[in-house]
């Protein structure tokens, strides 16, 4: 998550990483990567899906997996939430897991759902295994962004970001 990849990038074990957002601290330097959005997903039977549409209250009525603390997604959530007046702390968390591969594979055997970046379910919305919940008047943007130290960077981490910046065509 985002407080692992600046913890290591000021210890000097990573020379380079991918965040959503940018952090708070001022001794990184950002370069924009792609945009990206994230929506609320569940398996492709979830019976919630029958709706065409929920409202943002229906929410309280679902069993959710988050992400860990520390993760920019779920701080994006929960800001995005706040902004329409639902707190985070209203809603049923049935599981907290720490990555998005573990909850995406939670998903296909629950009736939780979750919110996670529309690009890392690509496949599995091609496989019909998860489904995009649509909610009402509700979209979260966001940005992902390469992350290094403030400083000069090797020709490698730059030419490394530009490759990932003309071939990043994931959808």
């Amino acid at each position: 998550n985002t407080e692992q990849i600046e913890t290591m990038l000021i210890e000097h074990s990573i020379d380079l990483g991918l965040i959503e957002g940018f952090s708070k601290n001022r001794n990184f330097h950002y370069k924009p990567f792609m945009k990206d959005e994230i929506v609320l997903v569940g398996k492709a039977q979830h019976p919630i899906l029958k709706k065409k549409q929920i409202k943002i209250e229906e929410l309280q009525c679902l069993s959710f997996v988050e992400r860990e603390p520390g993760s920019g997604t779920l701080e994006t959530i929960e800001t995005t939430l706040k902004n329409h007046h639902i707190s985070m702390f209203n809603l049923k968390t049935e599981m907290q897991l720490g990555n998005t591969e573990s909850i995406k594979s939670y998903l296909q055997h629950s009736e939780a759902v979750a919110f996670l970046s529309v690009q890392s379910i690509v496949q599995e919305l091609r496989n019909n295994q998860l489904a995009i919940i649509d909610i009402k008047n509700i979209e979260i943007p966001r940005e992902f962004n390469f992350i290094t130290a403030e400083g000069e960077q090797s020709k490698l981490i730059q030419l490394f970001i530009q490759f990932a910046l003309n071939h990043n065509q994931l959808l």
